[in-house]
This record gives structure tokens, C-alpha cells and sequence, in this order.
């Protein structure tokens, strides 16, 4: 269900060429292409999407965008290997306990998250229950026979090893569980990386719109280079547009440390203020937030985001709990392609200040449902 939209008393004072966008808005309405059998708001839609930019705003707008579940429908098989993972290293977890319930919370609890992180809580959970850390168990092959016989199943899905082949006779498993999942995270999104409904599609329209654009993503390499092979993206992405938190510092800064939205700007030759952030998940926002970017938007169309939690995800981009100044973004969108709405509304804006309010308009020309963190504004 959409968020209900107030219409605020402010100015347009955060907005020098707000009143430029207003008057496109209604030059737009009285076109020649006009005709009865449009709405106002679908012409509106059309001629926003289509209007290009000139040379000068594009060249100032880049667009830096999260990858896994956000250009890429990859958190859902991530995470799900990153379940099997530490499945058998749940405190007091038996094979009984195993149900499609608990795993879809652990997938959209640690969308987003690095896999260390979410080692690291295990091994607190089982320091809690007077249990030894994750590596001792797997050093001394400690683990439950009967929820490692069960794992093995859902690891053959994935065209993983199993443990008993790992573990028997001419076998060979990596030491650490940071190594297994990696490893086995790479080989299960070469055949399942999808790209989201309209990114295709919208990053054409990017391209001709003359915006530049990169991925800032916490996941490391080759990981989401295979992932943006395997999703149909390298004719976008190159290497030199790939940015990774986790392999291009030494040590890795995941987000919301702000330095891989920082190199990625860098790297694009954009200023910071320029940008524009797509994020799925709290961390990312943060670190969106963290280093300045101009507009952020949330996305929730990737498939690891179920319908009864949609709302409650939107509000948590929002929220802006991993952001120093504690402003998340400013507006969350399901349909992919309203993200170029938002681009020609980012060439308007004055770009000092955030939370961004989005015109009331604009609004109204969105496609598929949305958020809003602060109310639209009216003209």
C-alpha cells in the first residue's frame, strides 16, 4: 500500500528551479501531443522520461547504484547460501528448526550485510549458549552428522560440494568459512543472477540520456563481476565501473562506511553532491548518506523483498538508521524505471540540502508504488 502524501506549507526555497520544473510540468500539459485519450500525469511521465538533458547536466549527474538486490536479483541466492553456510552453526539449531519461515527472515535480516558480520553474531550467539566459535567446530569437524547430511541436500541445489564430498576421500574444503562461502557464493550466481525488472531498460535510457553512472557495492570481486556477466549488465559495467568495499581497501570498509560511494564518485570524476544513490538495504543508504550524495533513492522491486514486508522495508530505507546524520532516503520506489523521473527532477534541484521533497508533480507521474520520506511538495 502506498504511503500517504501530505502536502506541506513549505517554500520552494530548497529549490532554485523548482518553479522551472513547474513551468516544464505545464507546458507539458498544453502540448501538441496532448490529446483526451492521456492523462496530464501520463504525458507528464512520457515527456520526463524521454526529455534529454543538456550537455552540461549530464556531465554533472552520475547515478552510483548498489548491485545485489538492486541492479542485480542476486540477495536472495547470496543469502540463501550464506543460510546453508551457517546453518549448521546455529546455537541449539536442529534439522526440526529448519523451516521456510525462519530462513526468508535470515534473508531479509541480512540483506546488505557482509558475510563476516553475520559470522561474527553467530559466534556472539554461541558464546551466549557456552558454545566454542564457529573455526574450532570446523577444525575439529565437530559439527551435527544429521544437519550436515541435511545441508548437503540444499548445496547440491546450488551445484555446490557437499560436505561429504569436501570431507571424503580425495576432498579438499577450504579452512575458513569466509573462504567456503565466497567460493560457493561466485559458483552458485554464475548460473543464478538475474538482473531486476527495468534495469535493462533504464539503464539504455541512462546511456542515452548522455548520465553517467557506476556501481558502488559492499560484495567483493569476482563476485560481482560474475554477477553482472551472468545478469546480462557488462555491456554497462566494466571493471573500471565496478567499486567494491570489500576488495578495493586494504582492510575492506563495508558500508555505511561512506569510502566505496566516495572512490566511485572519484572514479566517475563527479562531485559527491552530484550523484545519486540506489540502494536496497539500511547499510547502504548509510553509506550513501555518510559520504553526501546529492538524492538517494530506495529500491524495493528485487524478489527478496516479500509483499507483506514491503512497507516496513520502504520505511527502514527511509529511517536512515546507519547514516551519521540520521537521513535515509529520500524517496523508495518499486518500478525500476521511475528512477529516470528522478534524474530529470535531480537536473532542478539545489543540491546543498537534504532530505529531498519531492514535487508533488513529480509524484503524481511515478509509475509503479513509492515512499516518501519527507511530504511532496505543492507548488
Amino acid at each position: 500500500m502506498q504511503a500517504a502524501i501530505s502536502r506541506p506549507t513549505a517554500s520552494f526555497a530548497r529549490f532554485p528551479n523548482t518553479a522551472s520544473l513547474t513551468r516544464r510540468v505545464s507546458q507539458f500539459r498544453k502540448a501538441s501531443c496532448f490529446s483526451k485519450k492521456k492523462t496530464p500525469t501520463a504525458i507528464f511521465r512520457t515527456r520526463v522520461a524521454d526529455m534529454s538533458l543538456s550537455a552540461a547536466q549530464a556531465k554533472d549527474t552520475c547515478v552510483l547504484f548498489d548491485f545485489d538486490g538492486t541492479l542485480g536479483d542476486t540477495e536472495t541466492p547470496a543469502m540463501e547460501v550464506a543460510y546453508w553456510e551457517l546453518v549448521p552453526y546455529f546455537p541449539n539449531y536442529q534439522v526440526s528448526d529448519v523451516t521456510e519461515e525462519f530462513k526468508a527472515e535470515f534473508i531479509r535480516d541480512s540483506a546488505g550485510k557482509a558475510f563476516e558480520f553475520m559470522v561474527e553474531k553467530c559466534d556472539k550467539d554461541r558464546a551466549q549458549a557456552g558454545l566454542p566459535p564457529i573455526h574450532e567446530i570446523r577444525a575439529a569437524k565437530g559439527e551435527d552428522p544429521e544437519m550436515l547430511a541435511f545441508v548437503d541436500r540444499y548445496r547440491e541445489k546450488f551445484g555446490l560440494q557437499t560436505f561429504a564430498q569436501m570431507r571424503g576421500p580425495g576432498g579438499e574444503e577450504p579452512a575458513d568459512i569466509l573462504t567456503l562461502q565466497k567460493d560457493d557464493t561466485v559458483l552458485a550466481l554464475e548460473t543464478l543472477a538475474e538482473a531486476c525488472p527495468g534495469v535493462k531498460e533504464t539503464l539504455g535510457k541512462l546511456e542515452e540520456m548522455g548520465v553517467r553512472f557506476a556501481i558502488a557495492t559492499t560484495s567483493g570481486k569476482p563476485r560481482v563481476p560474475v554477477s553482472v556477466k551472468a545478469s546480462g549488465l557488462s555491456v554497462w559495467f566494466s571493471p573500471g565501473k565496478i567499486h567494491s568495499g570489500e576488495s578495493d581497501f586494504d582492510p575492506p570498509r563495508f558500508k555505511p562506511d561512506p569510502s566505496v560511494y566516495l572512490l566511485a564518485a572519484e572514479s566517475e570524476a563527479a562531485k559527491i553532491e552530484d550523484c545519486i544513490a540506489v540502494e536496497d538495504s539500511a547499510s547502504g543508504v548509510g553509506s550513501a548518506s555518510n559520504a553526501g550524495v546529492g538524492m538517494i533513492v530506495g529500491y524495493v522491486g528485487a524478489s527478496h523483498i516479500k509483499e507483506a514486508v514491503i512497507d516496513s522495508h520502504a520505511k527502514m530505507l527511509m529511517d536512515g538508521t546507519k547514516a551519521d546524520n540520521g537521513i535515509g532516503a529520500d524517496i523508495v520506489i518499486e518500478d525500476f524505471s521511475d528512477l529516470l523521473t528522478l534524474v530529470s527532477l535531480f537536473q532542478e534541484m539545489d543540491r546543498a540540502r537534504r532530505p529531498v521533497p519531492i514535487p508533488d508533480e513529480v509524484v503524481k507521474s511515478l509509475k509503479g508504488r513509492h515512499w516518501l520520506r519527507a511530504p511532496a511538495m505543492s507548488p
